[in-house]
């Protein structure tokens, strides 16, 4: 589990155990009035900030890596590449030879394609055949 994960989770976790009664429960609206004011419905359980969450569709890079990775090696006409794709901030690099200005055209696509990817930095060599 990522750290900011364990973290999210703790603080629900503490906001929820949370149990003071709302202010005014049971105090009367005027000194000599019995009438209490009556009492506010339970509330819910508090909902953590999403300003400690991080977008929700923002992907890690690890995820954004691996899922380029699976792509290029389930395609057919990436055969005999060697391609090797690193994340950065979503920042993909891709390195290596392929074969033909084809291949690395399919590779530039697999990862721009890619939710997450902010750029491509195409670093592909094409081999002499």
């Amino acid at each position: 589990m990522s750290r900011s994960r364990v973290v999210t989770t703790a603080a629900v976790l503490l906001l929820g155990a949370c149990t003071r009664a709302p202010v005014g429960d049971g105090i009367t609206s005027r000194a000599n009035d019995n009438t209490p004011i009556p009492a506010r419905p339970a509330a819910e359980a508090p909902v953590a900030s999403t300003r400690l969450l991080p977008p929700a569709d923002a992907l890690d890079d690890g995820v954004i890596t691996a899922r380029i990775r699976v792509r290029l090696l389930a395609d057919p006409a990436m055969g005999g590449a060697d391609v090797s794709v690193n994340t950065d901030h979503g920042i993909v690099s891709l390195t290596g030879t392929v074969s033909s200005r084809e291949q690395a055209a399919i590779a530039l696509e697999h990862a721009q394609s890619q939710d997450g990817v902010m750029r491509v930095d195409d670093h592909l060599a094409v081999a002499l055949q």
